[in-house]
């Protein structure tokens, strides 16, 4: 029994403290996206290329958010061609940007871009670690033929010994109709790329 009181008697009481426990860094789950140049067949359009990117990636930044509410991460960087050697300590060869998405642990954002005389498609996919597709859009848009009326009425105005008079004359020409082609435009970009974040995929 004495034994038992001395060992009572000795022992170290608990610590107690008012600091509130803080979570690392560590246990964030951080994403980095790569936003690629887009892929254009357009050769007028090739030469807007940076331009198209810098819409992809001031867009993704804006919808990043999507990829908390889909429950991949809850902090979010993009990146772009130029940025992404200065996170990544890699030799790897981004041309070919899903091989590095796995080596180096990143999410990639790939945009083509179609067009042809009827038609403009933008197709967007969003790869995660793995290279798996976790969310993919397609936007496209159409020619569109507007036709203007060629109708004209002429008036004849006439007298006779009974007073005045007016004959109408209706001519009727085809309607002239002009092919609007489509377009790319950043409205249309910026749209494709919230829809792309809006359905990631969540875990």
């Amino acid at each position: 029994m004495l034994l038992f009181l001395c060992m009572l008697a000795t022992a170290e009481e608990p610590i107690i403290s008012d600091e509130i426990p803080t979570v690392s860094q560590e246990t964030l789950r951080h994403k980095d996206i790569l936003v690629t140049p887009p892929t254009v067949d357009d050769v007028v359009l090739k030469q807007y290329i940076p331009y198209l990117t810098s819409i992809v990636v001031a867009q993704s930044s804006t919808d990043s958010h999507w990829v908390r509410r889909s429950n991949r991460g809850d902090t979010v960087s993009i990146y772009d061609k130029y940025t992404i050697g200065l996170k990544q300590d890699s030799v790897c060869d981004y041309g070919e940007p899903i091989k590095c998405g796995i080596e180096n642990m990143h999410w990639v954002l790939i945009t083509d871009i179609f067009t042809s005389e009827n038609f403009a498609t933008i197709v967007m996919k969003l790869y995660d670690e793995d290279a798996q597709l976790i969310a993919t859009n397609t936007k496209s848009s159409y020619s569109v033929e507007t036709c203007r009326d060629q109708t004209t009425t002429t008036i004849i105005n006439q007298s006779s010994p009974a007073g005045q008079s007016q004959t109408a004359i209706v001519e009727k020409k085809p309607d002239k109709c002009i092919l609007l082609h489509p377009k790319i435009l950043d409205k249309d970009i910026k749209q494709a790329v919230t829809i792309l974040f809006a359905s990631i995929k969540p875990l």
